[in-house]
């Protein structure tokens, strides 16, 4: 998957099936959802609740073609901006490579739980996106290739 670092293979069940045989459009938010925690985990060594210093606070989900049971979704995860207290995610999902089924853009705001409010992006996050996405933050937020 060109530009994704990150993929996340979701298999398709039955479940994630609407009455008219093919994957429900709001079932496309979860399969983002996992592969935003599986790019956590990764990028951001965040393996329990307490970890995960983000909440999502908005996505646009634009579909592009219908899944069907039996496929394996592939979700890539990338981060495209960092700001001062939130970054923004690029998403793609595949149906294993030739089709591109949806693309999404969420914006993540950093957030401390316990007190309810905002936080600033942390700097050990901002070094992990950069040596695993292989970007340099620009000035403005946007991120750019570091080679």
């Amino acid at each position: 998957m060109e530009g994704f670092r990150f993929i996340h293979r979701q298999p398709i069940v039955l479940r994630d099936i609407d009455g008219f045989g093919h994957v429900n459009n709001a079932v496309y938010l979860t399969y983002i959802e996992n592969a935003r925690v599986a790019y956590l985990a990764k990028v951001f060594e965040a393996r329990a609740i307490a970890e995960i210093r983000n909440i999502m606070a908005s996505i646009t989900v634009n579909f592009r073609a219908p899944a069907a049971y039996g496929e394996i979704a592939e979700v890539g995860v990338r981060v495209d901006r960092i700001g001062t207290r939130s970054f923004t995610l690029a998403h793609e999902i595949w149906n294993g490579g030739d089709r591109l089924l949806a693309d999404a853009t969420s914006v993540q705001v950093m957030y401390d739980y316990e007190r309810a409010a905002t936080i600033d992006f942390p700097q050990d996050w901002l070094a992990l996106v950069e040596r695993f996405e292989g970007v340099k933050r620009h000035p403005d937020g946007s991120l750019l290739p570091s080679g």
